[in-house]
């Protein structure tokens, strides 16, 4: 299951929509805690699956990051998407260091959403 980390609800339902339609499974994780029932798979009637992946909007700034930090802290092997503005250098080159697997401008990431979700979703079938 990939779970996005992302405060444009726009935005969010982009993910969760191209999610949809490749039958990937997906759930938001807007801050901390609920990061943490995604990745503990707290039981509360929905899509319950294990994490096989993690998509962060760096528009979330320091709080993104922190995410991110949880993320590997909890298991490493989990691949980590963050994505950015192509201006902000300096939080995509924060993520870089705190570990993200991929680092990707907004462009980049909305062209390749599809190819991303198909690799990390863990479909089934």
């Amino acid at each position: 299951m990939i779970v996005y980390c992302c405060p444009d609800l726009i935005f969010g339902t982009k993910i969760r929509s191209t999610a949809d339609s490749l039958g990937v499974p997906a759930r938001p994780a807007r801050d901390a805690q609920a990061l943490n029932n995604r990745l503990t798979r707290v039981d509360d009637g929905k899509v319950n699956e294990p994490v096989t992946g993690v998509l962060i909007d760096l528009e979330l700034g320091e709080v993104g990051l922190s995410l991110l930090e949880q993320i590997k802290k909890f298991d490493a092997a989990i691949p980590v998407v963050a994505f950015g503005s192509h201006v902000a250098t300096e939080v995509l080159a924060s993520a870089r260091e705190r570990g993200a697997d991929f680092v990707l401008s907004r462009g980049t990431f909305s062209t390749q959403l599809p190819s991303i979700l198909e690799r990390f979703g863990g479909k089934t079938v």
